[in-house]
């Protein structure tokens, strides 16, 4: 006997795609800072769920979960690049680059941890709450809370001028 497959909602899905992908490609971007990488996290996220698309019971909750799976691709994708980024010399780079407070912030940002760039591009890019940046990243609102705080601290002190 041969188990049936759930029947799908191609025309959801397919809007969900596109109402979501954008978003997500910021998301991921935002991670992960590289857009071919970027783009491979929401092509991965659209395959899996894909998979369980029929399973979802809420349609209402449908972009929550595409984000949250993208947040989760990409940490997982950042934790893999990590020993090919740490091979990267990248101070020959910034010494070509001319100094500017964007280019100044953004190497603080790199400088943080995935996690942390996760908190801090959810919470204050995106307006998700701790708790919500809780669930998307998969850990318990309390160690969003020390991330952030990390996070803040790390920048706080990189970029004072004293």
């Amino acid at each position: 006997m041969a188990l049936e497959e759930p029947a799908r909602d191609v025309s959801g899905f397919e809007a969900a795609v596109h109402a979501e992908s954008g978003r997500l490609f910021a998301v991921a971007y935002s991670i992960l800072r590289d857009p071919q990488e970027a783009q491979d996290a929401v092509q991965e996220t659209m395959e899996l769920a894909w998979r369980s698309w029929a399973t979802l019971r809420d349609p209402a909750k449908r972009s929550a979960w595409l984000r949250q799976i993208c947040v989760r691709r990409a940490i997982r994708t950042r934790r893999r690049l990590l020993p090919r980024l740490w091979l990267a010399d990248t101070s020959e780079v910034h010494r070509q680059l001319p100094e500017e407070p964007d280019l100044e912030l953004d190497r603080c940002y790199l400088r943080l941890s995935r996690q942390q760039r996760a908190v801090v591009t959810l919470h204050y890019q995106y307006g998700y709450s701790l708790d919500e940046c809780a669930a998307l990243i998969g850990c318990q609102p309390g160690t969003v809370r020390s991330h952030l705080a990390r996070a803040l601290a790390s920048l706080r002190k990189e970029l004072s001028y004293e």
